[in-house]
């Protein structure tokens, strides 16, 4: 992956490392607002922060095979470019949900719209080489 997807590869790393940093803000909420494990109540402000994890991985478990899917259909850098708005987005979705719930939308979107154009974009990239396989035979 790394010699044919670079840019990808960095995407994906950069994604990744914004999961980590959503869950060490979720270990120092459980600290900071005496929230045990398993337990995923607590005040307002842990519940903003656990929210954003969930949210961040519900996410990437969508995002990440999109983004292979768009690499191997229209390349390396494109996909790159498309996808390093969702890191981007991440950032500014954990910054202002932390803040107050109601501010998360612009970063949710950002995220969201980046995803939906991957996946779109592989889908054609599916179609479009099954319709020259089926030209083939």
């Amino acid at each position: 992956m790394l010699a044919t997807y670079p840019h990808t590869a960095l995407v994906v790393v950069l994604s990744l490392l914004v999961y980590v940093w959503v869950i060490i803000k979720v270990g120092g909420a459980r600290a900071k607002y005496n929230v045990q494990a398993p337990a995923i109540d607590g005040p307002v402000e842990f519940q903003r922060i656990f929210r954003v994890h969930m949210n961040t991985l519900e996410q990437l478990v969508i995002f990440l095979p999109s983004l292979a899917l768009f690499a191997a259909a229209w390349g390396d850098m494109y996909a790159a470019i498309v996808g390093v708005f969702w890191p981007i987005g991440r950032v500014m979705y954990a910054l202002a949900y932390y803040q107050a719930a109601e501010k998360r939308g612009p970063g949710f979107g950002i995220t969201f719209l980046s995803t939906v154009i991957l996946l779109i974009g592989g889908l054609v990239g599916i179609v479009m080489q099954l319709m020259a396989l089926a030209g083939d035979m």
